[in-house]
């Protein structure tokens, strides 16, 4: 078996004549309206050899892992590989690619490809997040590639159990968010918030790494780089400090952590999994993620991929309210559990089209043309609320191209309010409502901290996390649930980063 780095999350994956192509991204034009780009790039790959491939594999719907542009070029005999989901924006993005056969996959189901080539999906365990895992199973060798998914302790444990031997591990290293990088912060606390989600997404590997015990990790999906002139100076969070670390940060701070098996595959490096050897392609000879003129260079290279994209959406001539107040209209009748859930009024300021208001609080619900007393607002430009609002651009593409700024106030996150706009589909917000309900509430647990026993209810009271599993207990009688990182009180069950129910705790030593 043979592993080929493809540039982002993508990876190639060679074995007995097969060849299978996992979250391929080669669009020229970036992804997220030119915000986000292939860091290094990888254009040198796009080869016809590569067209050539048995299957796609594509995990989630971002567009740094589904690439419509670089599918329109495969065979059209080519199969894609999904996971089930539900909802359908992601066999609809990949469709945009053009007609071709598209299989889906329930979770945890095996599909042979070819005589000793099998691959499945894990997805996350809560359906408010659309990413899963891939599992390769071949010749006795096994690849897991878990790209931007974050599965749960027991979840990996059931996949090593699945294989002898987890040959390869590719895991994100740099998060996708805008989370603090388009806030109205001080820039002390947006450098504290910075390190914090860093630091959170590094331990994560190293927690993951360690119940799988690879031969080899590959820290990967990332990270992204800005060329956009507007974007440029977004480049600066892939420095030390930064939520965007590099692969050759990410494989110190692992070393630092005593985990030495981690190595760079950069565009074009190979890893062979019989001989444990790692195969350079020569242009990186020199490369290093601190190179002075790459980024400089790199963006004059896109400079006209980046107008293009531009001149796709130009300002809107005419008034977009009547066409905001239906969307949001439509959004509002959707689910009065995600409108209780999100409960409060949220502003949108669209430059040259005046601040208008959503109002999810039950009983006031309605679309307003003044924005009010808002706890939560976005300002953007209106060329980007047109495509919106038209469903050409989903909202998480657009919030993902840092192409907006935001606050809140309070400061508290409130992950139903993304996940209504980003789903904003009948079934996939019942798949999460019946999730969030559903979780078993009465069985306890005993935790300790600080010197003190308390008895806790033991499924998170957000999403039904088992906190046996990924609870994080934190200096001050507070529980941390990894699964999307809200923090309790123990002394008072109080969620302390959200909007989530309070926890079921007593003080009992």
């Amino acid at each position: 078996m043979r592993v080929t780095a493809l540039g982002h999350a993508g990876l190639k994956i060679e074995v007995d004549g097969a060849m299978l192509l996992c979250d391929p991204w080669f669009n020229p034009e970036g992804a997220f309206q030119a915000s986000w780009f292939q860091y290094p790039e990888n254009q040198a790959l796009l080869t016809p050899e590569l067209l050539r491939t048995t299957a796609v594999l594509i995990s989630h719907e971002h567009m740094d892992h589904v690439d419509p542009w670089f599918l329109a070029r495969l065979p059209p005999e080519v199969p894609v590989i999904i996971p089930r989901y539900p909802s359908p924006q992601l066999i609809r993005k990949v469709l945009s690619g053009g007609p071709r056969k598209v299989i889906e996959l329930k979770a945890w189901e095996q599909l042979q490809l070819v005589e000793g080539l099998t691959v499945f999906f894990v997805p996350e365990e809560s359906p408010i997040n659309h990413d899963s895992a891939m599992v390769v199973l071949a010749g006795g060798r096994t690849v897991l590639n878990m790209n931007d998914a974050r599965l749960s302790p027991g979840q990996l444990r059931r996949i090593r159990a699945s294989a002898t031997q987890v040959d390869v591990f590719a895991l994100q290293a740099a998060g996708a968010s805008w989370y603090p990088i388009c806030y109205e912060y001080p820039a002390e606390r947006a450098r504290e918030i910075s390190l914090q989600k860093r630091f959170t997404k590094l331990k994560y590997m190293a927690r993951a790494l360690r119940i799988v015990e690879p031969l080899v990790a590959v820290p990967f999906a990332g990270p992204p780089c800005f060329l956009d002139e507007e974007l440029f100076y977004q480049n600066v969070h892939l420095g030390e400090e930064g939520i965007f670390p590099d692969q050759d940060q990410a494989v110190r701070w692992l070393a630092d952590q005593g985990i030495s098996d981690a190595e760079r595959l950069l565009p074009g490096d190979a890893w062979d999994a019989e001989t444990r050897t790692k195969e350079v392609a020569p242009e990186w000879d020199r490369f290093s993620f601190d190179g002075g003129s790459y980024l400089t260079d790199y963006a004059t290279r896109r400079m006209s991929q980046v107008a293009a994209v531009r001149a796709r959406y130009p300002e809107p001539e005419e008034s977009l309210w009547p066409l905001f107040s239906e969307y949001f209209g439509h959004v509002l009748s959707m689910s009065p559990y995600f409108n209780e859930k999100i409960g409060m009024r949220v502003g949108f300021e669209v430059v040259g089209q005046g601040g208008w208001a959503v109002d999810f609080r039950p009983g006031c619900e309605g679309v307003f043309r003044n924005t009010g007393d808002c706890q939560y607002v976005l300002r953007f430009e209106s060329r980007w609320l047109l495509p919106i609002l038209e469903g050409t651009i989903p909202w998480e593409d657009f919030l993902l191209s840092l192409r907006f700024r935001a606050w809140r106030h309070p400061d508290v996150y409130n992950d139903h309010l993304l996940g209504l706009l980003k789903f904003a589909w009948p079934e996939a917000l019942e798949a999460v409502e019946d999730y969030e309900t559903s979780a078993a509430t009465e069985e306890s647990i005993v935790v300790e901290v600080d010197g003190k026993q308390y008895r806790i209810q033991r499924y998170c009271p957000h999403a039904g996390q088992d906190l046996l599993e990924t609870g994080e207990l934190l200096p001050g009688g507070v529980i941390r649930c990894l699964g999307h990182h809200y923090e309790f009180d123990l002394a008072t069950g109080q969620c302390l980063t959200g909007r989530a129910a309070s926890l079921r705790s007593e003080l009992i030593q």
